[in-house]
């Protein structure tokens, strides 16, 4: 899985750019191996007047061709990365989860299956 990590607006420190891959490669969890790319694009849209500015936008590249996106705004780069990051893992799951699911489903239902079920009393 690899790893972009782009600034907008401001200088990235080395501190943060840690954050982001520790963070990224934690929210990908077990399903790291079938994602190809996650860009984390993070951006400071008022400058130095400050407040609730700070966004985190999160592109995920899956294995078999697909593309997940999620954002998050907060008042640092650190809550804006792990909220976007939190909400692309829950999508990655729910995408890959699913399909392996459904594999998995087709395995256990096939003609054997009802005879390998107990029969209710």
């Amino acid at each position: 899985m690899r790893i972009e990590i782009r600034a907008r607006h401001f200088t990235l420190t080395e501190t943060l750019r840690t954050h982001v891959e520790r963070r990224a490669r934690f929210a990908m969890g077990r399903l790291s191996d079938r994602v190809r790319e996650v860009t984390v694009r993070l951006e400071d849209i008022n400058g130095p007047r400050g407040g609730v500015d700070k966004v985190a936008k999160v592109t995920v590249r899956l294995e078999h061709g697909g593309q997940l996106a999620s954002e998050a705004m907060d008042a640092s780069y650190a809550s804006a990365v792990d909220r976007a990051l939190e909400r692309a893992g829950h999508a990655v799951n729910k995408t890959l989860g699913r399909t392996h699911r459904q594999d998995s489903a087709s395995v256990r239902t096939g003609p054997w299956a009802a005879e390998e079920l107990p029969h209710p009393i």
